[in-house]
């Protein structure tokens, strides 16, 4: 951070999350690991009947994009196992057989609890940061289960654990993630969900300004957006008074947004982070009012409790002739959120869909870790020509008093730790430093410039009898000219077997955060997968 465009210093760590949060972060990829999501058409608004429906979900060309398939159970409801285009046809399709077998037989009662997943191979390759080479960026295999236990008239459960093993940006082995696990319990009118979860707000493709409440592993290399979602403990409920739906969640653990190992200048390192300690006056507390009329849906929300993506900093500062250090701290901050969406459709020609997010930031004014308050505001229309589907959105961003800031006018020189330690030297790095936080956490909320404007595309072409799919996502910031593209091609080998090539490409001005990151995360890749 206090070293050049290409030094990859400590805030350049942080950068990176501005980047998936822009384009992932809202991103309205299909619940992949929640077992209740439905799959609404891409041409009318969606429904939802939580929790066996889900609000928000990504019309039916996104998700194929995304790579994400719903495996029916017997009893009729999806299972997203986050797997593959085209799986969602071939597993309903065995889950319709299942469930027509055990009705011819009339003997046997329902299997406890029903187990899916998928197995996977990916490589991502990109450049080498400031040489002409390659090198590779992510490698490994995963195996996914998820279980789902037999739904009965008082509730049911799920569950879902991954393992990867092989490489991931710069670290190598093995891990174990249990994404999901809660139990669902279904009281007349109320229905209530307790455990480990993701929950996903917003009814617009790849930005959601009403999304504020489970974070997202930017560390994550996959060719699916929803794979970079974390769960965290909470409980959700809803109360059905048709046509409204009342849903209220309370979120009583602090769970952050992982960010990108990049590397350091020598005399720099992260501290510990900063985060709320597990007391319950530090819990998220949000609710929505849902209003679902055939023809069109919205829901008015309120969020309160600190933000998934913190800010960054100064720690501690340590003068040493041999070893001088400066210590950079993750920190959380609250905030409110007030928000608005809605969805409907004109006749068979558009699908629209809004959000709108007003963010108030707690003592924003004396917290260097903390955004400015700003509005969001969404706009998106859909529409399928027969095998081709195009979602198109806009999205502006508008920052209430906004200052920029520019940074220190030279940089930290870190022979100033070197030497003895006075009040004076210590004042004037912890200056420096702070300016250069300033400009940093501006970059990572997304708060360069008091008004932005930005589009996005998605298309999607499904042909060879729905064999291959030609997808793409794009983005593009007007104001800042920084642009992104993940095309992607599909190809189903066979009912359970799917092959994937595809690309993820930033670019972008010196000195904005696609220019930055262009080398670190631009890549392509391939993967095979297999679901049962």
């Amino acid at each position: 951070m206090f070293v050049n465009r290409r030094s990859r210093s400590a805030p350049a760590a942080a950068l990176v999350a501005v980047l998936v949060l822009a384009w992932a972060s809202g991103s309205r990829a299909a619940r992949a690991a929640d077992p209740d999501a439905g799959a609404p058409d891409a041409s009318t608004p969606e429904t939802a009947s939580p929790p066996r429906g889900h609000e928000g979900e990504t019309p039916a060309a996104a998700r194929a994009y995304q790579g994400e398939a719903s495996a029916a159970t017997p009893g009729g409801d999806a299972t997203e196992t986050g797997s593959g285009l085209f799986e969602q046809s071939a597993s309903a399709a065995a889950a319709k057989d299942q469930a027509k077998d055990q009705g011819i037989s009339g003997a046997q009662p329902p299997a406890p609890f029903t187990l899916t997943g998928y197995v996977r191979g990916d490589a991502f390759i990109g450049k080498v940061p400031d040489y002409r080479a390659a090198e590779m960026k992510a490698g490994y295999g995963e195996l996914s289960l998820a279980l789902k236990t037999a739904k009965g008239s008082n509730g049911d459960g799920f569950a879902e654990m991954r393992v990867r093993q092989g490489l991931q940006g710069q670290q190598q082995g093995t891990s174990l993630d249990l994404r999901e696990a809660y139990a669902n319990a279904y009281l007349g009118p109320v229905d209530l969900r307790i455990g480990r979860q993701i929950i996903v707000w917003g009814r617009a493709d790849a930005l959601n300004p009403t999304n504020n409440l489970t974070p997202f592993d930017l560390r994550i290399r996959s060719p699916i957006e929803d794979d970079r979602r974390i769960g965290n403990l909470g409980a959700r409920m809803f109360a059905r008074l048709a046509p409204l739906r009342i849903e209220g969640v309370w979120m009583p653990l602090y769970a952050a947004s992982e960010l990108p190992p990049v590397g350091l200048p020598p005399f720099v390192t992260l501290a510990a982070p900063r985060f709320p300690p597990p007391e319950l006056k530090y819990g998220l507390l949000a609710g929505r009012v849902h209003l679902e009329l055939p023809a069109f849906e919205m829901s008015v929300s309120y969020l309160r409790g600190h933000a998934p993506l913190p800010g960054l900093t100064l720690s501690g500062l340590t003068f040493d002739p041999v070893s001088p250090e400066v210590r950079v701290a993750r920190t959380a901050y609250e905030h409110q959120v007030v928000g608005l969406d809605f969805s409907t459709a004109i006749r068979d020609l558009l699908a629209i869909r809004a959000e709108i997010a007003y963010r108030r930031p707690a003592d924003y004014r004396n917290r260097i870790h903390a955004p400015r308050p700003d509005l969001q505001y969404v706009l998106g229309v859909d529409r399928a020509f027969g095998p081709v589907t195009v979602i198109g959105q806009y999205l502006g961003r508008y920052v209430f008093d906004w200052a920029a800031q520019r940074g220190p006018d030279q940089p930290l020189d870190p022979f100033t730790l070197m030497g003895t330690r006075t009040d004076f030297l210590e004042n004037a790095a912890t200056l420096v430093i702070n300016q250069q936080l300033a400009r940093t956490n501006q970059i990572l909320f997304s708060q360069t410039a008091r008004l932005q404007h930005i589009a996005t595309m998605r298309v999607e072409w499904l042909t060879a009898h729905d064999t291959l799919s030609i997808a793409a996502l794009g983005l593009m910031n007007l104001t800042t000219r920084e642009w992104m593209a993940a095309p992607k091609v599909g190809y189903k080998l066979s009912d359970a077997l799917t092959a994937y090539l595809g690309g993820e490409i930033f670019m972008g001005p010196n000195g904005t955060l696609f220019g930055l990151i262009d080398e670190i995360l631009s890549a392509g890749y391939a993967e095979l997968r297999v679901i049962f």
